[in-house]
């Protein structure tokens, strides 16, 4: 296993240095100005010696060893990317496995999210399914299909660069899959909730996806096992 650690902002309180990681025998990255999600996975994978390639937040919580299972279900023929389900801290299944936004959809989450309603989940709770995209906090990828899809887009900047490349991995031809019973633990910030700057990039990241040719490629054919459960 080669893990690869990227501090994206060196000059802030509490940042990670090289001797943090060094006893490790961890490779790492040091930016000299920030980067967006995609173009610092991006950076990352250029080091990447392995068949698999795995994207994981720093604020994750491993209970156990999710690594196993997803490769397990990753080395299947047709298959591209692998994540778990979701957990917050509290231990709440969250909808990190989503269908291909519009602006219907968008709109319902936003009027669950003003009533404090609870968001009801697009799939089933426990069970491995096949979904339209999974949230870029924790994704596993067969490396020779992140490499056909060239990576991330790194005109994302934050928001909507991990449903760009499920739609087009499923462009591709592979699968993306959530497992139900494997779980890992995020504290999510939400920032795009609290803090102009990163809903603007979320505004403008949601625009993208909307004017791209991948997302009408997709919303046109549809993925082929949109209901598939195992």
């Amino acid at each position: 296993m080669n893990v690869i650690v990227t501090e994206n902002l060196p000059g802030t309180r509490g940042a990670i240095k090289l001797d943090d990681v060094d006893d490790y025998g961890f490779e790492f990255i040091e930016n000299t100005k920030p980067k967006g999600f995609g173009a610092n996975h991006n950076a990352a994978f250029c080091q990447c010696r392995t068949p698999y390639f795995f994207v994981l937040n720093p604020d994750l919580i491993l209970d156990g060893d999710p690594f196993t299972p997803v490769l397990a279900f990753l080395s299947g023929e047709r298959t591209g990317i692998v994540a778990p389900s979701i957990a917050s801290p509290s231990g709440t299944i969250e909808d990190s496995a989503r269908r291909v936004p519009t602006t219907g959809r968008l709109l319902d989450r936003m009027i669950c999210r003003m009533r404090g309603d609870a968001q009801k989940s697009d799939y089933p709770i426990g069970v491995d399914v096949d979904v339209d995209w999974v949230a870029g906090m924790f994704m596993g990828f067969k490396s020779e299909v992140f490499r056909q899809l060239h990576g991330f887009d790194e005109r994302f900047h934050m928001y909507c660069e991990d449903v760009d490349v499920c739609l087009r991995t499923w462009c591709l031809g592979f699968r993306v899959v959530r497992l139900g019973r494997i779980v890992v633990r995020h504290d999510a910030r939400r920032d795009s909730h609290r803090r102009f700057g990163y809903l603007a990039w979320h505004v403008r990241s949601l625009a993208r996806m909307f004017l791209s040719a991948t997302y009408w490629r997709f919303r046109l054919r549809r993925m082929p096992h949109a209901a598939t459960t195992r």
